[in-house]
This record gives structure tokens, sequence and C-alpha cells, in this order.
């Protein structure tokens, strides 16, 4: 029992240095179990990566993959590095979340208290910890998997960083980065076998790009109260939200009219049928951006651009689901 002790109180004194005391205490060695309060801090820390945006950096290298080479690209002789390039997209993604929250500190109290920073389930230093680890490890993973690989991923951290920092508060700027960055995912995953169908990576890129673009502009929508308050630049607080809405939904619109050209390019007709969920989360988001300019207050912008948000990203991960099924069918 001593010796069960010791043990567990030596991980959490290593688990503390790494994380430091600004999580609301350190965490104490215990032989039982967690305390409640313990439980909320590791979910505060989990909930700074934002868990579904883990994942779909995860399904946008693996989709790469199967859009190169279908199946193939998870067969032996590819299976090691595909999962060494999804790991490292998770995790430089993962990082980027947490020093997002960091710079977002302020706004958030206002547009989204619940999160783990303004909630105070962790601390700003604790989040700069985890990124920097995050994306050191991401990036050498990177570099291991191949050179080009290793400059991708230092690219993408590096816009990323820059995202959060500054072009996030520019107008359109930061949205262009992080829809580059979902589709540099792709091709992440699209370059890890000898040679594939570029061409079809290429397609999957672009629809993770549009449909990212689009989701950035609603959110830009939804946050634009925290925004306006601490002087971020972004497309509805600088062209206005009724234009800001209109070129949101011309990327819906356009994202649409897209699907059966995929079906034309070479995914097959069976791709329709796969992308019916796509559209109606598409037609979905656009419906509920245009319930909120019939009303026009402030309350139905902020409801309707979230709204309309969650279903993009439904499109998003529905999409890629729907590629990789035509794909590899």
């Amino acid at each position: 029992m001593r010796l069960l002790k010791y043990s567990v109180a030596g991980r959490m004194t290593y688990f503390n240095s790494l994380l430091g005391e600004g999580v609301g205490g350190t965490f104490e060695a215990s032989p039982n179990v967690y305390t409640v309060e313990q439980r909320a801090q590791l979910g505060g820390l989990i909930r700074l990566l934002r868990p579904l945006n883990f994942v779909m950096f995860f399904a946008g290298v693996a989709l790469g993959g199967l859009l190169a080479v279908g199946l193939d690209a998870f067969a032996a002789e590819n299976l090691p590095r595909m999962l060494l390039a999804m790991a490292s997209a998770g995790l430089i993604g993962g990082g980027a979340n947490a020093i997002n929250d960091v710079y977002d500190l302020d706004i958030d109290l206002v547009n989204r208290p619940e999160r783990p920073l303004p909630s105070g389930a962790a601390s700003p230093e604790t989040a700069r910890r985890l990124w920097l680890g995050l994306t050191i490890l991401g990036v050498a993973i990177g570099w291991f998997i191949s050179p080009v690989h290793g400059l991708v991923a230092a690219g993408a951290a590096v816009l990323l960083w820059a995202y959060s920092a500054r072009l996030k508060r520019t107008p359109g700027w930061g949205n262009l980065a992080v829809a580059v960055v979902l589709g540099l995912a792709i091709f992440y995953g699209g370059l890890v076998p000898a040679s594939g169908n570029l061409v079809a990576v290429l397609i999957g890129a672009l629809f993770a790009f549009f449909t990212t673009l689009a989701r950035e502009g609603a959110k830009d929508i939804e946050d634009m109260e925290g925004d306006a308050r601490f002087g971020a630049r972004t497309l509805p607080l600088v062209w206005g939200v009724r234009p800001a809405a209109r070129w949101v939904l011309a990327v819906i619109f356009l994202t649409l009219l897209a699907l059966p050209v995929l079906a034309v390019a070479g995914f097959g007709v069976a791709f329709l049928a796969f992308a019916i969920p796509v559209a109606c989360s598409l037609l979905a988001s656009g419906w509920a951006l245009l319930l909120a300019g019939v009303s026009g207050t402030a309350e139905a912008w902020h409801r309707g651009a979230g709204t309309a948000s969650t279903w993009l990203k439904v499109a998003m991960v529905s999409g890629i689901l729907a590629l990789s099924l035509a794909r590899i069918g």
C-alpha cells in the first residue's frame, strides 16, 4: 500500500511540474480516486483542446489518404505513416485551440463564459504550456514522417498562432487562415502515400476550405458583441452584419452547387446519395441566417449565426464521410 501511495504521489508531482499550479490549485496525491475538483480541472484541460475539432483534424488527414489511394492508405506499408500524420495534425490543432483561448480570454468572458479559461477551470499559463508542448511534438512527428510533412506542419502551426494572435481580429484574414489550415490537413494525409490521385485530394481540400470559410464567417456574426467590445475588426463589424451574412450565404450556395460537380468530376453518381446529409446541413445553415435576417435583432443574429455555425460543422463532417465513402465505394 505504501508503494502504491508513493507511486501515485510521484505521478501527481510530475504532472504538476508540467502544468504548473494555475488550474485552480495543485493536484494532491491520493491513493483512492480523483476528487470532484480534480476531475473538473482535468475536464477543463480536455475542453481546451476542443475534442471535436481535434477529431476533425484526424478525419481530415485520414480523408486525404483515402482520396489519394483509397483503402490502400491504411495498408501495411502506409498505415504507420498515416497514423503518425493523423496524430501530428491532431496535436497541432489541439495546441492551437489552447493558445486561441488565451488570446480570446477577454472576449470569451462576454461571448463564451463557460469556456475553461473564463470559467476558471484552467489558467492561461496552463494553456500556453499545453500549446507549446503539443505544437512541438506535432511538428517533430511531421519531420519524422518526411521533410515535406515537417514543413507543412511547421507552416500550419505558425499560421494557427498568427490567427490567434492577430489575424482573427482583422476582416476576412482570420477566416481565410483557418480555412487554409483545414484544407492543408487534407493534403497532409494525401501526401503520405508514395503516389496517388492528387486531383481528388485537391477537391477534398477545397470542400474543407469553403465549408470552413462559411463557418468562420457565421462565427464572426455570432461573436459580434464581444468582438466589438474589445476592438476586433471582423467582417460584420467592418462591412455590417447584413453584407457579412450575404457573403456567408454566397459561400454556402457555391458549396451546394459544387456537390453535383463532384459526382461528374470522378466521385460517381453514388456520391450524390452520400451527399444528401451534406446538402441538408448546408441548407439548414443558410435557413438559420435567413431567419435571423428577417428578425434583424442582435439576439436573432447571435442565435441564428450560432445555429448556422453548428450546421456548417455538421456539413463538413458529413462531407468528409461522403467523400470517403464515394472514394472507397
